[in-house]
């Protein structure tokens, strides 16, 4: 289980669960906000389209999850990140850095992609 350090996780409850449950744990470093982006990419998919739609077959599915990630990435605008949509960001940090030579970019963290 990929998770933040939150109470919730560093319980001794919780991890005698993980324990008796043969789940390995896997806590998050501070310093590693891609790992975190990814745990909230997977919060956004369960939260937005698996709770939110039925879904009759696997095709559906994929379907509808190829459309919510396209949205996602290109239509919703995000705090974080200035009110710019995942796609505007990436795009805007790679023709930086692509225009600076450099090879060190931002994180961006896109559903499913």
């Amino acid at each position: 289980m990929v998770h933040h350090n939150g109470k919730q996780f560093t319980s001794k409850i919780f991890k005698r669960f993980l324990e008796h449950n043969n789940i390995k744990d896997k806590p998050i470093p501070n310093s590693y906000p891609l790992l975190q982006g990814k745990v909230e990419a997977y919060n956004n998919v369960k939260n937005e389209l698996i709770s939110e739609e039925d879904i009759s077959s696997i095709d559906e599915g994929s379907l509808r999850y190829d459309m919510f990630v396209k949205a996602y990435n290109d239509k919703s605008e995000h705090g974080g990140i200035n009110g710019l949509t995942p796609s505007e960001m990436f795009l805007q940090t790679f023709n930086r850095s692509h225009n600076r030579n450099n090879t060190k970019q931002k994180s961006v963290t896109y559903v499913g992609i």
